[in-house]
């Protein structure tokens, strides 16, 4: 059991140590210090181990999506999880009870709408919240009332990091994001509150606005804007136009881009075994760096976080949990169009860096005024850093969200090795 400052006992592993779903079911933890909640990670076969209920005032029960298991796996897992999820109530002993369901779909790139939906029947995961008696406040309630945020009751994403986004109003009507982690995890969003006071601060245009910020029960926890608009199913050539035009107004940093080498040596610490192949890398990309200026990044540009209008034109940009104030010009709109290329031609991350997709003509079309406007007119050679800036912060990205992805063979052979080998010298 690990006292929580501010909050009640969890039981379970905290920071650095906490799991996805550890983390992602922090917030549906009881608020009150003399309450005992546990976060009991169900298995693959989604068994449940009713021992490990004892004494609990509240359990999160549950698994986050399969999202590398084979079709024929994730299907057989997926009856699996049916079947607990409809017997789970008749099973429990009787001071337990559910009291909410919450589904976990994939995370994923944008697909036709039925392919889409029998993958997250498939894949997804799942988040149950039992208790022992009538239900009392949680971690998410307490950091709603401290926010002045309503909540609907049910529905909510899983962001970046385990952090749990839930929409909501201020009390006037305004519609919000709360945005919720446990204090210190790598959802913790603090860093994501401080880049959203720089945008408003340089008055970014389709950017959301922070209402507010701070820190309850043990959690960390901040209220955004809800922006208006719908996610496309891709970027199209005048939408990633719209988004390069953006991109070129964000705040300029100062001296030369940090982003990559941080997000290189991320990796070579996520995977010890390459760090030699990564650190030459990195000594190689900043030879060509001292004399770029840096730029703001979002970090995760694609399509499922862009939102536009009735015409399809850009109306806000969400999600900046990857946002770095010194990164390489022109690596978002790479990772724009290189998203699209990926999702059109089938293609992982390593093959899709290995067909430089910022030779594209799309790019080319996308950055035309891009340059110019940021001041830089782009050589063969800096062209090929801002596509190792890309898929840097690709990886990086993916290891943070996945960690167990280092440990997968045959995914780092085919997005790190192969680039990594292509690279050398």
């Amino acid at each position: 059991m690990i006292p929580d400052e501010g909050g009640a006992s969890v039981e379970g592993p905290g920071p650095p140590t906490a799991s996805p779903f550890d983390l992602l079911a922090y917030p549906f933890m009881p608020a009150e210090p003399e309450r005992h909640g546990v976060i009991v990670q169900a298995p693959p076969d989604w068994r449940f181990d009713l021992s490990a209920f004892d004494r609990a005032d509240t359990v999160v029960w549950g698994r986050m999506p399969e999202g590398s298991a084979s079709l024929p796996s994730a299907t057989r897992l997926a009856g699996l999880r049916e079947v607990s999820l409809r017997t789970l109530g008749r099973r429990l002993p009787a001071r337990l009870h559910v009291i909410a369901i919450h589904r976990l779909p994939p995370r994923r790139l944008r697909t036709g709408r039925l392919r889409g939906s029998v993958r997250a029947a498939l894949r997804g995961g799942a988040l149950v919240e039992l208790a022992s008696a009538e239900p009392r406040a949680r971690v998410l309630d307490a950091v709603a009332e401290a926010a002045g945020v309503r909540l609907p009751g049910r529905g909510f994403h899983a962001g970046a990091g385990g952090a749990l986004l839930v929409g909501g109003s201020l009390a006037e009507g305004s519609a919000v994001v709360l945005r919720v982690a446990r204090a210190g995890s790598a959802g913790d969003p603090s860093a994501l509150a401080d880049t959203l006071e720089g945008l408003g601060r340089h008055l970014v245009p389709f950017t959301p606005r922070l209402y507010a910020r701070g820190s309850t029960a043990g959690a960390s926890w901040l209220a955004e804007a809800a922006l208006p608009g719908r996610r496309p199913a891709r970027a199209s050539a005048s939408l990633t136009r719209e988004v390069a035009e953006l991109c070129a107004s964000f705040p300029r940093g100062n001296g030369a881009p940090t982003a990559t080498a941080e997000d290189l040596a991320a990796v070579a610490a996520a995977l010890p075994d390459r760090a030699p192949e990564i650190g030459a890398l990195s000594s190689e990309v900043s030879t060509h760096l001292p004399t770029v200026p840096s730029i703001l990044r979002h970090g995760d540009l694609w399509a499922g976080n862009l939102l536009v209008d009735r015409r399809g034109r850009l109306s806000g940009v969400v999600d900046w949990d990857a946002a770095h104030p010194a990164a390489v010009p022109g690596a978002d709109v790479l990772q724009l169009v290189a998203t699209d290329f990926r999702r059109k031609e089938h293609h992982a991350l390593g093959p899709a860096f290995l067909a430089r997709p910022w030779r594209l003509p799309e790019f080319a079309e996308a950055t035309a005024a891009y340059w110019p406007a940021v001041g830089i007119r782009p050589d063969y050679d800096l062209l090929g850093v801002v596509g190792i800036a890309w898929w840097a912060a690709e990886v990086h990205g993916t290891l943070a969200r996945l960690p167990h992805r280092a440990a997968d063979e045959r995914w780092v052979e085919t997005n790190v090795d192969r680039v990594l080998t292509r690279l050398a010298p």
